[in-house]
């Protein structure tokens, strides 16, 4: 993923960050949709979450599914996870080095997360998961959108990250003979654009 500045940031202000992430809640309209595309909204997925961070979307996958694992490159924030969904199953590991299991789930979702890699990387994980996932398995993107694809960094509260910015032509192109795109949008959270998509394994 980036480099050691941002995953500093993640384990230094996990505390802070978790925080700030119970305050905008799960998010249920986006695991809705996703286990709907991938008509397992019956309690039987099998589901992977790669960024999973503090626990945040966990809380709310674990009650509409059968198994559920999450990965994070931040241990403090994999400390946080273990105990706010004892239910789940978290690990440390960095989604980009992760060994993926063949054909061991129906959905993979990617909040927040792949917004820290690059077009180079992000490319990469896309065979990777299509790997991971089942048959006509969805694999759900939500991240940064700006029209033109770059890096950034910026520095808050929180400390400094960089983030890379995606439009639904780079998604698109990067998952091609991979996935089919079945949804996407850009909707504003926080007064920021987010790109929102649906991939289906090919």
């Amino acid at each position: 993923m980036a480099g050691n500045e941002t995953l500093d940031t993640y384990n230094s202000s996990a505390p802070q960050l978790a925080e700030y992430f119970r305050g905008i809640g799960p998010r249920i309209k986006y695991i809705d949709r996703a286990l709907d595309l991938a008509q397992k909204n019956d309690g039987s997925a099998d589901i992977l979450e790669i960024g999973c961070g503090d626990g945040r979307d966990a809380s709310a996958i674990v009650k509409k599914t059968r198994s559920y694992r999450g990965i994070d490159y931040s241990a403090s924030m994999i400390d946080i996870a273990k105990h706010a969904v004892p239910n789940g199953e978290f690990m440390v590991a960095d989604m980009s080095d992760y060994q993926y299991p063949e054909e061991a789930y129906d959905v993979v979702f990617a909040f927040a997360s792949v917004l820290h890699l690059d077009r180079i990387a992000l490319g990469g994980l896309m065979v990777s998961v299509a790997k991971a996932l089942r048959p006509n398995g969805i694999f759900y993107i939500s991240t940064k959108y700006r029209p033109t694809y770059q890096g950034e960094w910026k520095e808050d509260e929180f400390g400094r990250r960089l983030f890379y910015f995606y439009n639904q032509e780079e998604i698109r192109g990067l998952s091609s003979g991979l996935f089919d795109v079945v949804f996407e949008e850009i909707e504003q959270i926080k007064g920021n654009p987010w790109v929102e998509t649906a991939l289906r394994k090919i």
